[in-house]
């Protein structure tokens, strides 16, 4: 039964903001040359500021890629990481389209039509992403930032 500071704990937990980056500055981390295929297990993550948060309202997602080579590529953020494909794609919380451009800085934020969008992970703190390249993207720097309030 909820006491009758409910409702004030519950905005208060609305309010806090939870935040992820991946950033490569130069490329030798190799965090967005793996190229996968968007019916494989997705194997890469981002950790969240917040390593115990399981749910929370994703509002902001921006992110920029660089490849060495002139390849255009998609971004996808996941839930979970799932070899089922139908429970995998059930689990996409952001798609960021395809054909993707070298050094443009792209963001998606609430209003747009992706987000705002309820992410609930099964593993806390951990949110999957992949890159699906059109070829072989050689050195990338580059970067994936995600801001958004926690629910519970």
């Amino acid at each position: 039964m909820a006491g009758p500071n409910y409702a004030l704990e519950l905005i208060a937990r609305m309010n806090q903001m939870v935040e992820a980056e991946l950033i490569d500055e130069d490329g030798t981390d190799n965090v967005f040359e793996t190229d996968q295929v968007i019916t494989d297990t997705p194997t890469l993550y981002i950790t969240l500021d917040d390593p115990k948060c399981k749910r929370f309202l994703l509002e902001e997602v921006t992110w920029m890629m660089n490849p060495t080579a002139v390849e255009t590529y998609q971004l996808v953020l996941f839930e979970e990481a799932n070899a089922d494909n139908v429970i995998s794609l059930s689990k996409i919380v952001f798609d960021s389209g395809a054909l993707l451009v070298d050094s443009q800085a792209y963001m998606s934020a609430m209003g747009q039509g992706k987000l705002p969008r309820i992410v609930d992970l099964t593993i806390p703190g951990r949110l999957y992403y992949m890159l699906l390249w059109t070829g072989a993207p050689g050195d990338t720097p580059g970067y994936v930032k995600v801001r958004g309030r926690k629910m519970g």
